[in-house]
């Protein structure tokens, strides 16, 4: 899957050149809508990133943060990374799993999983948030999805794994309904850019 694949970045650089200069009425509206958390379009959200007035900017924030407040509350969760696998066909250049990297990789056999699953459990943790490189052949959905049914199974003297989140390559619909019927708590994708130049 390549970037053209996942994202149309023609149509988001004429997003943003439409909604350059949004009248203050317009991004108000926008603001309204958001506080319904029903979600927002892409034009929605090039007006509020090509927002210039300070006072709008500022109710930005003040509605952003009573919607954070309202969905997680003041509340702090910690959770364990659980690193499944170093394989990786990226080349980003602040990871250590990057493809140039030289050294040795690893992935974790299910025995070794849940392994180190008893010794999460056993220093008290109750969530855990599972990593993998990203790379179709050694880290396949099948491989994540039996990984997910080790780490809930394991049970150890202190405990047990209640939430596990992914943090994998993006994947198809079909996969993602997977990991929702695997009971996954939340799925995180980090994106560093989309910008080919830079990407390059």
């Amino acid at each position: 899957m390549n970037t053209k694949e996942v994202i149309d970045e023609e149509a988001i650089w004429e997003i943003l050149e439409e909604t350059k200069n949004p009248v203050p009425k317009t991004v108000l509206g926008i603001l309204d809508k958001a506080q319904l958390k029903e979600g927002l379009n892409l034009t929605d959200v090039g007006s509020l990133l090509n927002t210039q007035d300070s006072a709008i900017i500022g109710k930005m924030f003040e509605i952003s943060g009573r919607i954070k407040d309202e969905i997680y509350g003041e509340r702090l969760v910690f959770f364990a990374p659980l690193y499944l696998s170093s394989y990786c066909v990226n080349d980003c250049d602040y990871c250590g799993f990057h493809h140039r990297n030289p050294e040795a990789r690893k992935k974790l056999t299910l025995e070794e999983i849940a392994e180190q699953v008893k010794v999460l459990e056993n220093m008290g943790h109750k969530r855990i948030l599972l990593e993998a490189g990203e790379d179709p052949n050694e880290n396949p959905i099948d491989y994540v999805l039996d990984a997910l049914r080790t780490i809930y199974s394991t049970k150890s003297g202190k405990g047990e794994i209640r939430r596990v989140n992914v943090n994998i390559a993006a994947t198809s619909v079909d996969d993602y309904r997977k990991l929702k019927a695997a009971g996954i708590g939340t799925y995180q994708l980090f994106q560093e850019t989309y910008h080919r130049e830079t990407d390059a």
